[in-house]
């Protein structure tokens, strides 16, 4: 017990002080704090990019050239999946679950506004053990084939150890400091058996910031903005194109040093854009924009009596598979662009999605089903967007559905309203629709210009029942009249059904404008500032030519300043 007891005050020695560095030196902006930080530890930035209230779209950029421009990094640490995924890739384990909450930029995880706090260093804590502990059970795998039978084999192979995994944990070779301080954990623990010192080592490994936190603080250069090393460009590269730690070529790439210049960060994108994980991360990408995983969440998801039966953990999986399934096809079968993305006509009726969208929807080889007429095109028309919005049809699902589009794909915040709003029925309201009453809201003066954003653009979207079933009538019997208005466009907005609306998206500049905001976000983990102008104009150009290429943008993003450099500490 008295042996037990002094290793567990060795490992809190050696990394007590690094999480409390972690728990509260690391809360946001490394250069300043952060005033848009909600009581929630989220960044609200209304998950649009600059637009201000009343839809005026994201702010027009100015030409770029001279002095490299980026702002201010922030300290991000891995998210719940991230850190599940790098431990997968770095020990073997696929079954760690992390119960520390993530917070968001935007509509995107990125753990760049919250503290850990103590309870969750207790819980990283526990992690910690619990992934160690089983790590050794399988110790001659983690030697590598080391001999610890040999004369002085165990120091040896515990050394060795040591670098290489201490290496590949935190991404960049260990320092002197750090190698000797796991040296020490490991010294301790032996003293029971090489197994604990190897496991001690392991355990206090992934409670260090280094571990825990994506560290990209750069080295100034001439211009004082402070350029990403190799490693952290290894990370950083990594991260965004498979969701985990570099691979092998990656740490090589970074090594030799070939990670602090565009062309050699571009190279190394390319191959990566080539791996499997770069598709279920752009699956990733939307799904987090749509708050597709909420699906899965029966608190945060339900529905009336009508659908509840058949709305059960079968089909919300389905629905998020089929969002997943959706996405990897258009990006490795099909063009791989926004236009695609937001336009085409096809699904893939998963399990008893073949109930939603009904028996004409017949999948082939691949499960893909065409859809023949004009009742569904692309994401915005998937079970699993229109499910996982409101409860069942009312004038607020549609004031929702439109909200979603103008907020997520357009970049737009619409704000509450500013004064009290005493909307008054008109005279016979009570022989009206919902939906008649709906458009004559819009003509409340005090309602109307926030409210001609969200429901012209909903109004589309009645045409699907609560769970996406298509349908030319409402709950009472009603007709449903599709047609609206994307409102602000630089073309002509208006639209006759939800397929028309899509294509007219799918099409948009001011869309694929604000994709570049939204891929900025989801790849720095924060919000583009004034700063980011020369960067946010190289990526949207990207997504403007041609149909909205995504991984032609994706590749402007990390050759520019933004992703290249930390704009100071």
């Amino acid at each position: 017990m008295q042996r037990r007891s002094g290793i567990v005050r060795c490992v809190n020695s050696c990394v007590t002080a690094s999480l409390a560095f972690a728990a509260v030196g690391c809360t946001g902006n490394v250069n300043s704090s952060d005033p848009r930080q909600t009581d929630r530890g989220v960044e609200d930035d209304g998950g649009g990019g600059g637009g201000g209230g009343g839809g005026n779209g994201p702010p027009a950029v100015s030409a770029c050239g001279g002095t490299p421009k980026a702002a201010p990094g922030k300290w991000r640490r891995l998210t719940a999946t991230q850190y599940a995924n790098t431990v997968r890739d770095l020990l073997g384990d696929a079954n760690v679950t992390v119960s520390v909450p993530d917070s968001v930029t935007g509509p995107f995880k990125t753990n760049s506004a919250l503290p850990v706090g103590e309870a969750g260093v207790s819980t990283y804590s526990t992690i910690a053990g619990e992934v160690a502990s089983k790590a050794v059970t399988k110790l001659s795998a983690l030697m590598g084939g080391c001999n610890t039978s040999a004369s002085g084999g165990e120091d040896k192979c515990a050394n060795q150890f040591i670098n290489q995994f201490g290496a590949r944990a935190f991404r960049r070779p260990l320092t002197p400091e750090e190698e000797s301080a796991l040296k020490a954990v490991y010294t301790v623990g032996k003293d029971e058996s090489f197994s604990t010192g190897i496991r001690l080592v392991i355990q206090a490994t992934l409670q260090s910031p280094s571990f825990l936190y994506l560290v990209e603080t750069g080295l100034p250069d001439a211009s004082g903005a402070r350029k990403l090393t190799s490693y952290e460009m290894a990370s950083r590269l990594s991260y965004l194109f498979t969701g985990s730690m570099p691979d092998a070529g990656l740490f090589t790439t970074a090594k030799e040093g070939k990670l602090e210049n565009a062309a050699g960060i571009r190279t190394a994108a390319e191959r990566l854009l080539g791996s499997p994980k770069f598709v279920g991360q752009v699956a990733s990408f939307y799904a987090e924009l749509m708050g597709i995983e909420k699906l899965t969440d029966t608190a945060l998801v339900s529905k009336a009596p009508k659908f509840a039966a058949s709305f059960d953990a079968t089909m919300r999986k389905a629905m998020v598979d089929e969002q997943q399934k959706f996405v990897e096809y258009v990006m490795t079968k099909g063009s791989g662009t926004v236009e695609e993305l937001l336009s085409a006509n096809y699904v893939f009726p998963v399990g008893p999605l073949s109930k939603i969208y009904g028996a004409s929807a017949r999948p082939d080889g691949e499960g893909r089903a065409l859809i023949a007429d004009s009742t569904r095109k692309g994401l915005l028309t998937l079970a699993a967007n229109l499910a996982v919005h409101p409860l069942q049809f009312s004038p607020s699902a549609a004031v929702n559905r439109g909200h979603v589009i103008r907020r997520d794909f357009l970049c737009e915040t619409v704000p509450p309203p500013t004064v009290a709003v005493d909307f008054t029925p008109p005279p016979g309201a009570e022989k009206m629709t919902a939906q008649e009453l709906l458009r004559e809201h819009q003509r409340n003066p005090t309602c109307f210009a926030c409210h001609r954003l969200m429901d012209s653009i909903g109004f589309a979207l009645e045409s699907y029942d609560a769970v996406g079933a298509y349908r030319t009538k409402d709950d009472a019997g009603n007709s449903i009249d599709p047609s609206g208005e994307v409102v602000g466009l630089a073309s002509n907005g208006r639209f006759s059904n939800a397929a028309e609306m899509a294509d007219l998206l799918s099409r948009s500049p001011e869309v694929r404008t604000c994709m570049s905001t939204q891929w900025f976000r989801f790849a720095v983990g924060r919000a583009p500032e004034d700063a980011d102008a020369c960067t946010q104009e190289q990526v949207s150009k990207a997504f403007l030519e041609g149909k909205g290429d995504v991984k032609q943008a994706i590749l402007s993003l990390v050759t520019s300043d933004s992703f290249r450099m930390n704009g100071g500490q």
